[in-house]
C-alpha cells in the first residue's frame, strides 16, 4: 500500500497495464487519455 506520493512522472511502454496496476494500488485516474494519465492517492 502507498503511504504517500506527491508527484511522480513514469514514462511506461504499456499506458493501459500500467493505469491498472496503479489502480489496484488503490489510486483513482483523475485525468487520462491514450498518452497521459494523472492517478490520485
Amino acid at each position: 500500500m502507498i503511504k504517500g506520493l506527491y508527484e511522480a512522472h513514469l514514462p511506461v511502454s504499456n499506458h493501459s497495464n500500467s493505469i491498472d496496476f496503479y489502480k489496484k494500488l488503490g489510486l483513482e485516474a483523475a485525468y487520462q487519455n491514450e498518452k497521459l494519465a494523472f492517478l490520485l492517492g
